[in-house]
């Protein structure tokens, strides 16, 4: 399956932090930010364009000293925190 954040969202650097920050309509249907890690700012990247979780574990896998089967784990909590949050289509 294709995941993909929907419009409506800009990345911001806020100091030292990360945010993505509904913009729009979206800004309706979200209240708030949603901080992303260094890794959650490259998974997020790759969502806007659209990426299975096997593509999101390969960029972990590639970018940090991690076995394929903890970057998966983390890429579904990912996957599902961004679901809860409604920022998925």
């Amino acid at each position: 399956m294709v995941y993909r954040v929907k419009n409506g969202f800009i990345i911001r650097k806020i100091g030292e932090y990360v945010m993505a920050v509904p913009v729009g309509a979206q800004t309706s249907e979200m209240h708030g930010m949603i901080a992303l890690s260094e890794s959650g700012e490259l998974l997020w990247s790759a969502l806007e364009k659209g990426a299975t979780v096997e593509e999101l574990t390969e960029i972990l896998v590639e970018n940090y000293e991690v076995e394929t089967s903890v970057a998966t784990e983390d890429v579904e909590k990912f996957i599902n925190s961004l679901k809860e949050q409604g920022a998925l289509e």
